[in-house]
């Protein structure tokens, strides 16, 4: 278990020194963040979306979510 938990917290550390050192992967970087950005609003929204019971669409937390972005929007000038 120690050793797992040694590799999952050097992962973002390696991943840096990885993409600071490897040409191919300066190249994409945009590209490669892209993609991991879209696995992490795709986790964090099945955690958020599927957390009510019977995995049921729950009207106050898409509400929640839409104000947040309508905020977060707002503060940065994009609307």
């Amino acid at each position: 278990v120690y050793i797992f938990m040694l590799f999952f917290a050097l992962m973002s550390p390696l991943g840096n020194y990885f993409a600071e050192t490897l040409p191919v992967l300066q190249t994409y970087s945009k590209e490669v963040t892209a993609v991991v950005i879209g696995f992490f609003l795709h986790v964090a929204t099945a955690i958020l979306f599927e957390s009510s019971e019977n995995h049921r669409f729950n009207t106050g937390k898409f509400t929640a979510i839409f104000l947040g972005f309508l905020v977060a929007f707002l503060g940065a000038g994009i609307i």
